[in-house]
């Protein structure tokens, strides 16, 4: 394998008001172990994003109430950014090992967005001690 390259194991598909993980056929032994978890992180490719413009803008605005009129995109969640991955947390509600489908609670991935990885969320991941802005509002975050 070379070096510096990344290749999808997969896509997001929303079929019948659900979201699946189709996984590419030679990465089917990957999911071996995954269904033993409830959740997962999901790494994907923030496609309608990768252009030069949405590439470049290093500072975005924020919607949110008493907060810097301008952030860098590094402090926030927009999909503009140098490399527009993107990183969602979901619930997992069934694996098909047999076909590499997951079925997941949500993603904020479009249809046909490539997944770039997936690992499994373990309580290591749970940050005890959180700090951010005081101006962050839950549930909104900076275009």
């Amino acid at each position: 394998m070379e070096q510096g390259i990344v290749r999808p194991v997969g896509v997001v598909r929303r079929q019948d008001q659900r979201v699946y993980i189709d996984l590419n056929p030679q990465y089917l032994p990957a999911l071996r172990g995954l269904e033993e978890y409830s959740h997962l992180h999901l790494l994907w490719w923030f496609d309608g994003c990768d252009n030069e413009r949405s590439r470049g803008r290093l500072q975005v605005g924020t919607p949110h109430d008493n907060a810097p009129e301008q952030l860098g995109a590094f402090a926030t969640r927009t999909p503009h950014r140098p490399n527009p991955i993107a990183l969602d947390v979901a619930a997992i509600r069934w694996i098909d090992h047999r076909i590499g489908r997951i079925c997941v609670d949500r993603t904020d991935a479009r249809d046909g967005s490539p997944v770039l990885d997936i690992k499994p969320y373990t309580p290591g991941d749970r940050v005890e001690k959180l700090c951010s802005p005081s101006w962050l509002m839950t549930g909104q975050e900076p275009q």
